[in-house]
């Protein structure tokens, strides 16, 4: 026999996040980011990062931070609608569902324009607008499209070495979170570009055959930060602790995780996630191992990993030295892979900015 949810106990669970976001969460988010103590703070950590950059770059960069706010905000309240205008049962693709999310999520946007026009010195915009529906459209396109293939079949259901209940806004995440990145990091990219090629007058990036989730093969892009041929005669061997193929700018980049900027490609493109077990490359040859040992899929844990996409950064990556043998990485892969959350998410990435500002992603001892 099925149990109905109760008026209120349906209330509560489904309408009353949207309406928390609407009401209280993006107004005072918006006033927050709008405020001067927040343009100071934002500009003050700008030019941190990039000292040389002009006043006008500065305020393009601000108006991209507030303007990614606005897309992802909107993003996440057209999803919550959606889910409360389907009901949260039965089939997943609902065009019903759709439409009033859609409805409900422009006529918010439209009605907070409106709103401004009558605020003293402020006046609402047909971009800002613009940037609202390109957030609900993306998130509205993705949960349209996750909907259908679940119901297909084509996605699943959780397995015995799966996470369990999918965490759905983590893909939208990875794609708002690699947009920005991509732009705000755009700048540094031509440094490294140019950094590189006058250290040898070699190849600026490296591609690197890599495994994802279900065990599908793809490439991730890498800024070279070894010698050119590094791998001739040797196969993929894992650095190690003053490895003398890694170049001079290199060992800078390596300490940084700088050289791997250009996976947020990959993320952007979905093989890759922000959060999630290091991408392994298929015949990759561990440090102190002869040729003959183990493959790593035959290491216990090492084919579990695969229920994810694999990650930029994660649990092991944060919380272990680079020599850890693999054995206990997958036991922290497999950790993580058994209690996700965004919250998680949220906090290994945060720790991760913060080896990345120490530069210690290299070190043989604790990162954090």
């Amino acid at each position: 026999m099925t149990v109905r949810d109760s008026p209120m106990k349906k209330f509560l669970k489904l309408f009353l996040p949207p309406l928390v976001i609407m009401a209280f969460v993006f107004p005072l988010g918006n006033k927050a980011l709008a405020s001067s103590r927040t343009y100071e703070l934002f500009m003050a950590v700008f030019y941190r990062l990039l000292p040389h950059a002009s006043r006008h770059a500065g305020s393009i960069g601000y108006v991209v931070f507030r303007k990614t706010g606005h897309f992802v905000t909107y993003g996440l309240m057209a999803f919550l609608l959606y889910r409360a205008f389907r009901g949260d049962k039965g089939p997943k693709w609902k065009p019903a569902g759709l439409f009033w999310a859609a409805a409900v999520s422009v006529a918010y946007s439209f009605l907070d324009e409106l709103l401004q026009t009558l605020v003293p010195r402020r006046h609402g915009s047909p971009f800002d607008s613009a940037i609202d529906c390109a957030g609900i459209g993306l998130a509205l396109f993705l949960t349209a499209l996750w909907a259908r293939r679940k119901d297909k079949g084509l996605i699943p259901p959780p397995g015995p070495n799966s996470p369990g209940r999918a965490l759905f806004l983590k893909r939208p995440f990875d794609i708002a979170l690699s947009s920005l990145g991509l732009l705000v990091s755009s700048p540094l990219w031509a440094v490294i570009c140019l950094a590189i090629w006058l250290g040898d007058r070699g190849p600026i990036f490296y591609a690197q055959e890599r495994v994802g989730r279900g065990g599908r093969i793809f490439r991730a892009l890498k800024f070279r930060s070894m010698i050119p041929d590094a791998e001739k005669g040797r196969g993929p061997v894992q650095a190690s602790e003053n490895d003398p193929r890694v170049t001079r700018i290199g060992r800078v980049l390596r300490a940084t995780a700088m050289d791997e900027l250009p996976q947020l490609l990959n993320i952007f493109k979905g093989d890759m996630s922000f959060v999630g077990p290091r991408a392994l490359r298929p015949s990759e040859i561990e440090v102190g191992a002869d040729p003959s040992a183990k493959p790593v899929a035959e290491i216990p844990g090492g084919a579990d990993r695969h229920a994810v996409r694999p990650g930029l950064t994660g649990l092991a990556q944060v919380y272990l030295p680079g020599e850890t043998p693999r054995r206990k990485k997958f036991r922290y892969d497999l950790f993580y892979i058994r209690n996700m959350s965004f919250w998680l998410d949220l906090k290994l990435i945060a720790l991760s900015f913060w080896i990345t500002a120490r530069g210690r992603w290299e070190s043989r001892q604790d990162k954090v």
